[in-house]
């Protein structure tokens, strides 16, 4: 697989239609599609991220690259010819890449100082949210603060400190999930298995207190 990203001697061919792409990076791939595929992410790249990255863009578009590359090898069996390929590819390129920036952005960012701390921080960011609005009717101001408490208080009461931390991490707080997972210790199958039963949790506990859950968990 390193050989995959070496130069070749040999002068690039120019691949032109899906069909040509999908044969020439499956089964064994061909050295000179990956170059050329490479090299065509890197020119994309490039100012599809430049007003995301402070410094040293260039390492880090070659990265991202590889990055993307191995998994576009991985998937190319799975394009079904709704795009042109090249095009299919810069988009898991440019996912690759935000979804590094996000790494990045939380890696020296510890999880427990953002979810379970304050409550009333945490009320301003579930409210921030959910009632996302420029509308100023006190009326509607008064019941948007009483639902707000009664979420609050079905957080606080009926999830587990682990549910409640992957909540608020992963859907207020926006961190990526490899770095929730990597921080809490846990797979992201476990992850995701802990959110689930957490938004259930909150689902029956909603209803119960007369909230309707589809307009809440839509945002939570």
């Amino acid at each position: 697989m390193i050989n995959f990203f070496k130069k070749p001697k040999q002068k690039a061919t120019f691949y032109r239609s899906n069909e040509e792409w999908v044969n020439a990076l499956s089964n064994q791939p061909d050295e000179l599609a990956i170059s050329e595929l490479r090299q065509i992410l890197i020119r994309g790249l490039k100012p599809a991220l430049n007003k995301y990255v402070d410094r040293e863009l260039n390492q880090f578009v070659e990265d991202v690259a590889q990055d993307a590359l191995l998994k576009i090898l991985s998937n190319v069996h799975t394009f079904r010819g709704e795009s042109q390929f090249v095009s299919w590819a810069m988009k898991i390129a440019v996912r690759e890449g935000l979804s590094e920036l996000r790494r990045k952005k939380w890696q020296d960012i510890s999880i427990g100082d953002l979810a379970g701390s304050d409550p009333e921080e945490e009320g301003a960011e579930i409210n921030s949210r959910i009632f996302a609005t420029n509308d100023p009717e006190p009326d509607r101001t008064t019941n948007q603060n009483m639902v707000l408490e009664k979420v609050i208080n079905v957080i606080e009461q009926e999830l587990s400190e682990k549910q409640k931390t992957a909540i608020m991490s992963l859907m207020v707080h926006e961190i990526p999930v490899t770095v929730v997972a990597e921080q809490m210790e846990v797979t992201r199958n476990a992850l995701y298995k802990l959110v689930h039963d957490a938004r259930l949790n909150l689902k029956n506990k909603m209803e119960a207190e007369g909230i309707n859950p589809d307009e809440m968990l839509k945002e939570l």
